[in-house]
């Protein structure tokens, strides 16, 4: 049985059970039907399946309603969940009309629980019980509340799953006077979500294995109303992000994708994009909000949901089919994220770096969830470039490698914003470390520098393509090629450099794009090829501790070994070292006479090097290195697949020094 690691989460506990039930109706019981008296008989660990049916019967009878079903699920997986998990609830229950052979599509599922086994420690069935809340939440878009349980030899726990809070739950012995009024409140509520759900969501209507959402969308003037497909869940406990698919591709309202999160109350990721980022010109490579609102969320303390119309719509990260074409991607990243202004240097350096010194935002999230790939970018008529047009100072990968191609043609898709960071803002709740584990620059998980190692070198800044020097005439002389190795003196610079203000700045976001780059390289499997498995070891590294992190870094600027990548992409160790050793030593120690103390040098060395990686393989090599379509499909499916993405998306966030 599959459970994940959840990391941290808030947990209460109902101590009596009438404040259970005043939580479940709202502090309103009036609507509930009476119970029969003869359920006040023995309630048991083995008579509690045939107990909940009967109650969950009377109440759909009483209610006119199709009637909700408890069965045993643990040896099926349940089909049609958003993130394809194979987990199996021991417990489940479905509407009738929602069951199949004997299981219901997790959209379609009403609660998810675990029934205690023998041999199993207390705290491992607990874990995994509220793993499928967690499960359940990502399912469910439609519900505030997941509801759950976890049934034992002594009693009975009733499991709430709040998005964006935690876990509620209430413990009562088989004996205890208040089980049967509990379990007859707790199924009512399967029943008539009231609060528990949100009532924008009109209907859900099932679509293969997978289901369909209508969903009201309050305009300014007007409610609109459309279908949408699930094509995205993360962080159900934390910010609880859902992303939608508009299934009518020609709507009239302009938005392509619809996003739902739970943000912190202060926050408003449409203004950071539409006054910070797309004002006075919209910024190309990052996406564009056609629709914001506000949606309430009074169980989730301290948050609300903020639910955005996109115009944009991308692939997976792991759908980029070509080495060529993620570095591409890559590189236009790195451009974005750093556009300098001239209160930082003479001229405009280019994403992460026009969104950080010329829009004064920081994306602080740079991760496979959050730089979507696109297949055939289009400009639109206020984005295209214009060569006598000195706004756009940015050059993409296309063109800098084909001059017929426009300056602002992209296949990179950056969104996301809900962590983001507008500098100049007065007042900004106070997020010391963000980001998404095992794409987290080390220094953000650790909240301060990363140590001198034992190497402390700082290598030559690297050469200066000359592609990228005919655009870029500035910035090679910024960052002068012919400025040596340096290395850093620990003696007496620790102790300064401890003195020295850190924030999150601009090279955690691009050190997180190396994150990005080995990922890629570790998960991708060449179609028609062998797939060649890689070394569990460096698995373990990559989605472990900043210290584990920092060992990769330490090693990888040495020499890439075998065992890390499939055999096909050895061509990429040179790059990957080269762009290791980059990051071998912390901006923080170097001097500030030396140029690769800016906070642009990581991005501008990086999209040196992965450009000069692309000319000098050539396009007929690159070309035909060519990832499998079935990347997602391996990724997701089969335990050990399961396990490795488990680790890898659910250790923790950190916000505030908490996981939410």
């Amino acid at each position: 049985m599959l459970s994940i690691d959840l990391g941290k989460y808030r947990e209460e506990v109902f101590i009596k059970a009438e404040d259970f039930i005043q939580f479940l109706f709202n502090g309103d019981t009036s609507s509930m039907p009476k119970p029969p008296q003869k359920w006040e008989q023995s309630l048991t660990f083995k008579t509690f399946p045939a107990a909940a049916n009967e109650m969950a019967r009377f109440i759909g009878d009483f209610m006119q309603h199709d009637i909700l079903q408890f069965e045993d699920t643990g040896s099926k997986t349940p089909p049609g969940h958003v993130v394809d998990t194979e987990c199996r609830p021991d417990i489940t229950a479905a509407f009738k009309e929602d069951w199949n052979n004997g299981v219901g599509p997790w959209p379609f599922i009403q609660l998810a629980g675990e029934k205690a086994s023998k041999g199993e420690k207390p705290e491992d069935q607990y874990n995994k019980a509220i793993s499928y809340l967690h499960y359940l939440l990502l399912a469910r878009p439609n519900l505030h509340v997941a509801q759950g349980l976890l049934t034992s030899p002594s009693g009975l726990t009733f499991l709430l799953g709040i998005g964006g809070f935690g876990i509620r739950k209430l413990y009562v012995p088989w004996d205890g006077n208040d089980i049967h009024k509990s379990l007859y409140a707790f199924i009512y509520r399967l029943y008539k979500p009231a609060h528990f759900a949100d009532p924008s969501f009109i209907r859900t209507e099932p679509d293969g294995e997978q289901a369909k959402f209508t969903i009201r969308i309050k305009c300014e003037k007007d409610e609109h109303i459309a279908e949408f497909s699930h094509i995205y869940a993360k962080n159900p406990f934390g910010t609880r992000t859902h992303v939608f698919s508009n299934l009518n591709s020609q709507d009239p309202k302009g938005i392509t994708v619809l996003k739902d999160q739970l943000c912190r109350i202060g926050f408003d990721e449409a203004t950071i994009l539409k006054q910070h980022v797309h004002s006075p010109r919209p910024v190309p490579g990052v996406v564009v909000v056609e629709h914001n609102e506000f949606i309430d969320t009074p169980l989730s303390e301290g948050r609300r949901k903020h639910r955005l119309g996109l115009e944009d719509r991308g692939s997976p990260f792991t759908s980029i089919p070509t080495l060529r074409k993620l570095l591409e991607v890559l590189f236009d990243v790195l451009e974005g994220i750093c556009l300098c202004c001239n209160t930082i240097c003479s001229h405009v350096l280019q994403v992460l770096r026009y969104l950080r010194c010329e829009c004064k935002v920081l994306h602080r999230d740079v991760s496979s969830g959050n730089v979507l790939y696109i297949e055939n970018s289009s400009l639109s008529r206020d984005i295209r470039s214009d060569p006598r047009n000195p706004n756009y100072p940015i050059y993409f990968a296309r063109h800098l490698l084909d001059e017929k191609k426009d300056a602002l043609e992209t296949s990179m898709l950056l969104v996301d914003f809900n962590l983001a960071e507008y500098l100049e803002a007065e007042t900004s709740p106070k997020i010391t470390r963000t980001g998404t584990p095992l794409f987290i620059a080390r220094a953000v998980e650790r909240g301060g520098p990363v140590p001198l190692g034992k190497r402390a070198l700082v290598p030559a800044i690297p050469e200066c393509p000359k592609e990228y020097a005919l655009k870029h005439s500035d910035r090679k002389k910024q960052f002068p090629e012919n400025t040596p190795d340096r290395r850093i003196q620990s003696e007496g610079i620790q102790s300064q450099g401890d003195q020295l203000e850190w924030r999150h700045e601009l090279e955690h976001d691009a050190e997180s794009v190396f994150w990005l780059l080995l990922y890629w390289a570790m998960v991708a499997q060449p179609r028609q090829l062998p797939k060649e498995e890689i070394d569990a070891g460096y698995w373990t590294l990559l989605t472990g501790t900043h210290q584990s992190r920092e060992g990769l870094i330490d090693s990888f600027s040495n020499r890439v070994p075998d065992g890390v990548t499939h055999s096909l992409y050895n061509l990429l160790r040179g790059l990957i070292t080269d762009l290791a050793a980059i990051l071998g030593v912390d901006r923080h120690w170097v001097p500030k006479s030396d140029p690769r103390n800016h906070l642009c040098y990581v991005n501008e060395a990086f999209q040196r090097l992965i450009l000069k990686f692309i000319v000098d393989h050539g396009d007929p090599n690159l070309k035909s290195i060519t990832k499998s379509q079935a990347l997602d499909a391996e990724m997701q499916s089969g335990p050990d697949a399961e396990r490795k993405r488990a680790r890898m998306t659910s250790r923790w966030t950190i916000l505030n020094e908490k996981k939410f």
